[in-house]
């Protein structure tokens, strides 16, 4: 592959592999700083090696931007609540929460989607809110009730709730 090509995909890689290793501490009940990214930078170094030949540059760059987006996620708020949820509060995680990451029920029993992304800075960003409120929609088993959307470029949540005909996005600070 184009080494031009595979520095391309790699904010695609970075994002998968950071979610991957969030979900995995979640699963686990173990979330601690040294271990998250440590399990993001071994699951993107593989993913990298086996995209194709890449420079030494981009490869070290992305390594740093996941290092400081993980830090900025375990220094707010929203992974000081994933960490004191308890197992049972739990609902899906992965797969089985598709096409969410993860499932969680709060203190009140309510049910909602928990989702990780690089969040662009343009129009697309709303398109991606839309899909995104349009699957909890669709979530006809057990309703949704909202959707919170963690952007690792801006280190902050977004709550989208189903509530009202428009439904509302509220902006929540990351710390």
């Amino acid at each position: 592959m184009d080494p031009i090509l595979a520095a391309q995909a790699l904010p695609r890689i970075a994002e998968r592999a950071m979610r991957a290793a969030i979900l995995d501490a979640v699963a686990a009940g173990r979330m601690t700083p040294r271990s998250l990214v440590d399990r993001a930078l071994v699951g993107f170094e593989r993913a990298a090696r086996r995209s194709g030949a890449l420079r030494p540059a981009p490869l070290f760059a992305e390594r740093d931007r996941i290092a400081r987006e993980l830090r900025a996620f375990i220094d707010g708020k929203l992974c000081a609540r994933l960490r004191a949820l308890r197992r049972a509060d739990v609902v899906a995680i992965g797969a089985p929460a598709k096409p969410f990451d993860l499932l969680v029920r709060n203190r009140r029993g309510r049910l909602y989607a928990v989702v990780f992304r690089r969040l662009p800075r343009d129009g697309r960003r709303l398109e991606r809110f839309a899909r995104m409120r349009e699957a909890a929609q669709q979530a006809t088993r057990t309703p949704v009730y909202g959707v919170l959307v963690y952007d690792f470029s801006r280190g902050a949540a977004l709550l989208l709730n189903q509530t009202g005909a428009q439904g509302v996005y509220r902006y929540l600070r990351a710390s």
